[in-house]
C-alpha cells in the first residue's frame, strides 16, 4: 500500500512539474519573441490573406476536404506574425499562430520561429495543444529549420476529471528542409520540402511529410499556388509505408 501511495505521488508530482515546465517555456518564448519585436526599427511590409481548399486521405480519416485561410502580418522588417485556421470534413479543426523574429546576415537570413497550434479533434474528443521553437535559416535557394516541441492531449469536453487523463510530451524533436528550383524573390517557383511540421499540424518526429509546390504571380497583388503532401507510417524504413497524401490549391492578395 505504501508503494502505490509513493508511486501516485510521484506521478502527480512529475505532472504538475511537466504542466509548468511546459507553459513556462511557451510564456518564456513569446515573451522573447516581443522583445526583439520592441527592439528592432520599422521597415517595408507587405500583407497578405490567403484562401485555400484542398481533397486528403489517410488511413485514419479516409476521404475528406479541408479549407484554409491564412493571414501574413509582418510587422517591420525584422519581425512578422502569422495566423493560420483550418475546417476539415473530418471533424478535425485547427487554429495557430507564428511569431517569427528575423536576423539579416552577410548571406540569407537567421530566424527564431515560435509556432502555437490547437487542433480540436472532434470526432475523436480530444484536443491537440503543441508548442515549438525552432532556429531557421533562410537563403534564395535553401531553408532549414530545427528546434523542439511539447504537447498536451486532452479530452473532449473538459472536464474537473480530464487532467487525470491528460497526456502529456515534454520534448519532440522539429525539423523542416526545403529546397527551391528558383530564388524565392522570383515571380514562380517550385520547391521539395521534408519536414514534420507544416501551419496545420507537427508530429512526431519519427512522422516525416514530403512536400512539393509550387506558386505563380498573377500580378503584384495575386499569387497562385499549388501543393502536394504525402505523409508515412513510421520513418525510412522497410516498414515505412504509406499513411497519407493531401491536395491543396488557392490563392494569395497581397495587399
Amino acid at each position: 500500500m505504501c508503494d502505490i501511495f509513493t508511486n501516485f505521488a510521484a506521478k502527480s508530482y512529475n505532472l504538475r512539474n511537466m504542466k509548468k515546465l511546459f507553459f513556462i517555456f511557451t510564456l518564456g518564448a513569446l515573451l522573447m519573441s516581443s522583445m526583439v519585436m520592441a527592439q528592432v526599427q520599422p521597415g517595408d511590409t507587405t500583407y497578405s490573406v490567403s484562401i485555400h481548399a484542398g481533397y486528403g486521405h489517410n488511413l485514419t480519416y479516409g476521404s475528406h476536404a479541408n479549407f484554409d485561410v491564412d493571414a501574413y502580418l509582418p510587422i517591420n522588417q525584422h519581425f512578422d506574425m502569422q495566423a493560420n485556421i483550418r475546417t476539415s470534413t473530418a471533424d478535425v479543426h485547427t487554429m495557430g499562430v507564428q511569431l517569427r523574429p528575423k536576423f539579416a546576415l552577410p548571406v540569407g537570413e537567421l530566424y527564431i520561429e515560435d509556432r502555437l497550434m490547437m487542433r480540436f479533434v472532434s470526432r475523436d474528443s480530444f484536443r491537440d495543444f503543441v508548442h515549438a521553437l525552432s532556429v531557421g535559416y533562410m537563403m534564395q535557394y535553401v531553408n532549414v529549420q530545427v528546434g523542439m516541441s511539447n504537447r498536451i492531449i486532452t479530452p473532449l469536453p473538459y472536464t474537473k476529471r480530464s487532467e487525470d487523463e491528460m497526456i502529456l510530451e515534454p520534448f519532440d524533436v522539429v525539423y523542416r528542409v526545403e529546397a527551391f528550383v528558383r530564388p524565392q524573390s522570383e515571380s514562380w517557383n517550385i520547391s521539395l520540402c521534408l519536414s514534420n511540421m507544416d501551419n496545420y499540424q507537427i508530429e512526431r518526429m519519427w512522422q516525416p511529410m514530403f512536400y512539393l509546390g509550387g506558386w505563380y504571380d498573377v500580378n503584384e497583388h495575386w499569387r497562385v499556388r499549388l501543393s502536394g503532401k504525402m505523409k508515412l507510417a513510421g520513418m525510412f524504413h522497410l516498414n515505412a509505408h504509406y499513411y497519407g497524401a493531401e491536395l491543396r490549391a488557392g490563392a494569395e492578395y497581397r495587399f
